[in-house]
């Protein structure tokens, strides 16, 4: 025996079902990103190590060298002797992407010596770069410190460059 509700005709929804699933996809997905700590955040320190990679890539190998080895001090003065943050960048081709390693080291100084640094830690950032991408692989530091020292070292690379007229 049928119902009055089942006597009466259906109505079509009022938006079809795969569109609903497919907003509510991207919806979703637009919230991931946009959320602390999704890849929103992280895509800052990316373009951040990309620029970094185009700048020392650019100043090119030592003469007799096959990869990029360069090193720079991070502070305001254009004196290194006066920096207490040392970085080596390091680029390695391999097949069709290159492997930059980023050692960071801080120093302190010496106590007998006012003029001599001593390594007081140091950490390391190991980055793929292909293309257009930049893929972390490791890193000794967290989102929130890498997202603060990153714009320090591009300034520092920068810096370097100017110093040494590679512009």
């Amino acid at each position: 025996m049928k119902t009055e509700r089942d006597r009466l005709p259906k109505s079509p929804p009022l938006i079809p079902r795969p569109v609903t699933g497919t907003v509510l996809f991207l919806f979703g997905f637009l919230a991931a990103l946009a959320g602390p700590g999704g890849p929103g955040e992280w895509n800052k320190h990316l373009a951040v190590l990309k620029k970094i990679h185009a700048e020392v890539k650019e100043m090119g190998p030592y003469p007799g060298e096959d990869f990029v080895h360069r090193e720079f001090f991070v502070g305001e003065d254009d004196d290194d002797t006066n920096k207490d943050i040392q970085v080596v960048v390091l680029i390695q081709s391999f097949e069709s992407k290159e492997k930059m390693t980023i050692q960071v080291t801080e120093m302190a100084r010496d106590q007998r010596n006012s003029r001599t640094s001593l390594a007081k830690t140091t950490k390391a950032v190991v980055c793929l770069v292909a293309e257009d991408r930049v893929e972390i692989k490791s890193s000794d530091y967290e989102k929130s410190d890498l997202d603060k020292l990153a714009p320090e070292i591009l300034t520092a690379v920068r810096n370097k460059k100017r110093l040494l007229k590679f512009n």
